[in-house]
């Protein structure tokens, strides 16, 4: 590939990323908006459905044609919907019911370095000595939020539950976007409707235990705007953004992005929930970005001589 082509793809997946990011944070305050009206599951269920009702009438053509090849890979289709769809999605909902919407966008950013961590041990990309040195920083700076600047509560373990579920769901992403090299070779329309209708199908029973036990959602104008914001902009073309732009520059490179959305999200919280960031958030964030660029600038090549 040329020179010029190369650039050109690299535009194109920062461009790509950049906006999903944006999706993403938007998905983070309006999850918080609606913590109290709409619960987790039945966010996350509706979230899927419709967004695989959206995108199969262009996919269906290409599921026909795949599926000789999806059938045999069923199970890792279900694995990577599982982590990029039902428990990524339903834990962060989950998590906006117990911690606001600054704080698990802050923490977010920290997710860069999950990914790094996850192709090393999945992946044996063996990180260098800056990307450790790094990870050490970002790691502190997450900690630095997660206990409000007061690092002796790491004694008691006084974490917010919904920074904890914040934390897991980071960790599943990162192992879809380090799975995500694994994929069949399948028109990406295939794939990404496969991966929305098994998380789909995953909340299922997720959904109806939460009805009958918990709170059953209710069909509103809030409801059915947070459904259709939440299945179009972070489901189906965040989805699609980032799985394309992973596949141009790799999950490495494509984690470093992630950072954007706390940046996009902090002013959609401040715009839109009146949320004002604290001192431990700019100073834990400070640090969570010192430790992603770090991890992905390149090493000097050493004086040849």
């Amino acid at each position: 590939m040329s020179r010029p082509n190369s650039l050109s793809s690299s535009q194109t997946a920062y461009l790509l990323l950049t906006m999903a990011c944006l999706f993403w944070a938007g998905n983070f305050v309006m999850g918080r908006g609606v913590s109290d009206t709409v619960p987790p599951m039945a966010l996350s269920f509706w979230r899927w459905l419709l967004a695989s009702l959206l995108i199969l009438p262009f996919a269906w053509s290409h599921l026909k044609k795949d599926w000789p090849i999806i059938r045999p890979r069923l199970g890792y289709i279900f694995l990577m919907g599982f982590l990029g769809g039902t428990s990524f999605n339903a834990l962060t909902y989950l998590a906006l019911h117990t911690t606001s919407a600054t704080n698990a966008l802050v923490l977010n950013a920290a997710n860069a370095v999950f990914i790094v961590l996850a192709n090393f041990f999945i992946r044996s990309i063996h990180p260098p000595l800056n990307q450790i040195i790094a990870i050490l920083i970002a790691m502190f700076g997450m900690l630095y939020i997660i206990t409000e600047g007061n690092l002796t509560r790491l004694t008691s373990l006084s974490f917010n539950y919904g920074d904890l579920l914040v934390i897991a769901s980071m960790v599943g992403w990162s192992i879809y976007t380090a799975k995500l090299p694994d994929r069949p070779n399948i028109h990406w329309l295939s794939f990404t409707a496969a991966i929305f209708i098994a998380s789909t199908v995953l909340l299922i029973p997720l959904v109806i235990g939460e009805s009958l036990f918990f709170q059953a959602a209710q069909i509103d104008q809030t409801t059915m705007s947070a459904i259709l914001y939440a299945a179009i902009f972070p489901g189906l073309l965040a989805y699609v953004f980032y799985n394309r732009g992973v596949e141009i520059i790799g999950g490495n490179r494509a984690g470093i992005m992630i950072y954007l959305v706390p940046f996009f999200g902090a002013l959609l919280a401040i715009l839109l929930l009146n949320e004002e960031p604290e001192i431990f958030h700019i100073i834990g964030f400070t640090l969570i970005i010192t430790g992603v660029i770090l991890s992905h600038r390149k090493p000097k090549k050493p004086p040849e001589g």
